[in-house]
């Protein structure tokens, strides 16, 4: 199963002139630039289209046409009559038909004269912009590195709240980015065309002298991305560290709210002993009562044949 290329982002020169800049400011523009189309190729289809169907759409008009013989209602023939109305009618839209196809014909080629001026400027600011056609499949996996070590240093909440100096970040970091882009498309190109294969002794001691100063290269450039990504792993301890300050400054502010749950605890304990010792005296008087009433039965029953005898 072929492996799947690594995806990574158009990268623009953020020093471009600001007229490149702006051109090159969608991304999405780039990505989707494909080859240039002659206005003439565009509109050719819609004009053919329109032509057959003004081809067909004539003859109907004048085949349809109304004669001076009134049809007798009823008639078979007057149904035919009133189709061939109908007919009519829509074959006699063919000049807006024409037209409209001349319209959109004319619109089309507009685009593409449009879409081919803009791949001219594209082509001309090619320079100041790197794109993953442009790379092959390891210096690709290399500028991803570098894009997501980028990425996580400027969505850091450090970043954000200006604790790591995020203007000197805004700046540098997209600079960086770029010259690493730019020496991997040059790592690329050169790459490409040290593959060629000749017998000469010379052709052969010249690129392998060529590949040893791309491997000198791309060690320079591996060895930027690697202080770039360290650069990133050190923000990202500083956002931990940062939200763990945040977790404990938040439990500090907490901590009168704290005490009065424990005061309320406290309270807790005193009523929990007040209400044992009610529940002592209860008890007591529970037991009085019990007393009593054991002894006020047990002279009723004593009372009770003495009533009977009497």
């Amino acid at each position: 199963m072929p492996d799947t290329p690594t995806p990574v982002a158009p990268v623009v020169n953020p020093e471009a002139p600001g007229p490149i800049r702006t051109l090159l400011g969608n991304r999405n523009a780039i990505l989707a630039a494909g080859p240039a189309v002659h206005p003439l190729a565009a509109a050719g289809p819609i004009l053919l289209k329109g032509s057959l169907g003004l081809a067909a759409m004539v003859p109907v008009w004048f085949v349809t046409a109304p004669s001076d013989v009134v049809p007798v209602p009823g008639t078979v023939f007057a149904g035919t009559a009133k189709t061939a109305a109908t007919l009519h009618w829509l074959a006699g839209l063919w000049p807006y038909a024409g037209a409209a196809a001349v319209l959109f014909a004319g619109v089309r080629a507009f685009q593409c004269v449009l879409y081919s001026r803009k791949l001219r400027a594209l082509d001309a600011a090619a320079e100041h912009y790197v794109q993953e056609r442009d790379l092959t499949e390891g210096t690709r996996a290399l500028l991803a590195r570098a894009q997501r070590a980028q990425s996580t240093v400027l969505a850091s909440q450090v970043h954000r709240l200006d604790l790591i100096d995020r203007q000197r970040n805004e700046v540098v970091l997209p600079v960086q980015v770029w010259e690493i882009a730019s020496a991997l498309r040059e790592h690329s190109r050169l790459s490409a065309s040290t593959e060629a294969d000749s017998s000469s002794a010379e052709v052969i001691a010249l690129q392998s002298a060529r590949r040893q100063a791309l491997r000198v290269s791309r060690d320079g450039v591996e060895q930027r991305i690697a202080a770039l990504e360290e650069y990133a792993v050190q923000v990202g301890e500083a956002d931990r560290r940062y939200q763990e300050l945040q977790q404990i400054q938040r439990l500090v502010e907490g901590n009168d709210e704290a005490l009065d749950l424990l005061a309320r605890t406290a309270a807790d304990a005193l009523a929990v002993a007040e209400i044992e010792a009610m529940s002592k005296e209860a008890a007591i008087v529970a037991k009085t009562f019990t007393t009593a009433l054991d002894r006020a039965s047990a002279a009723a029953v004593i009372a009770l044949p003495t009533r009977e005898t009497a």
